[in-house]
């Protein structure tokens, strides 16, 4: 094994430090702190059931429906407006979406598998509508912005741990915008 150079070594042990202090600040242990798990947060015992990276196409797009449960009636695209700048999220309709269209009349696309598998293929950006009928919903997603992105995070997951919301499955930063996605393990 290749020796790690001094200034690796060193940059490890601040970053352990720091780590420590943020665990202490927040009151967590090491368990509440640790990474997601594996890949699959769930076993579906209904289909599609187990899916592994052998899968096919369709039982991986058929996972990512169950996994995140939304409405399937009406789903979100994105747009971007080259001339302002400005861009944001509409509901997917068909002829597209005008600016003061009225919801009667309005012939939403429905969320269907090819939708979900172009998502994923990166043909077409989608957003999902999340409250299920009942006012049930299977997932959460929060977006943490400024400096102190990252300690409202490790608040959050802590304060998950201590309700039994369900497991945190990934933590990002991306340009600046901290992202935390959970999945309980029953609808809520």
């Amino acid at each position: 094994m290749a020796e790690i150079p001094a200034v690796v070594e060193a940059e490890l042990a601040r970053l352990r430090a720091e780590n420590a202090r943020l665990l202490r600040l927040l009151k967590m242990t090491p368990e509440q702190a640790a990474p997601p798990g594996p890949g699959q947060a769930g076993f579906f015992e209904a289909p599609p059931g187990l899916v592994d990276d052998g899968s096919p196409p369709e039982v991986k797009v058929a996972f990512f429906g169950a996994l995140f449960a939304a409405r399937t009636d009406v789903y979100a695209i994105r747009y971007d407006n080259p001339r302002t700048g400005r861009g944001g999220w509409v509901p997917a309709v068909r002829g597209g979406w005008r600016k003061g269209m009225r919801h009667e009349d309005a012939d939403f696309l429905p969320l269907t598998p090819g939708v979900l598998a172009a998502h994923l293929k990166g043909e077409v950006h989608i957003g999902l509508y999340p409250l299920l009928d009942g006012d049930r919903c299977w997932w959460l997603a929060a977006d943490f912005d400024g400096s102190a992105a990252m300690l409202e995070v490790a608040s959050k997951i802590r304060c998950k741990s201590t309700t039994g919301v369900g497991s945190l499955q990934d933590r990002q930063v991306f340009e600046g915008r901290t992202h935390a996605r959970a999945c309980p393990s029953i609808a809520y």
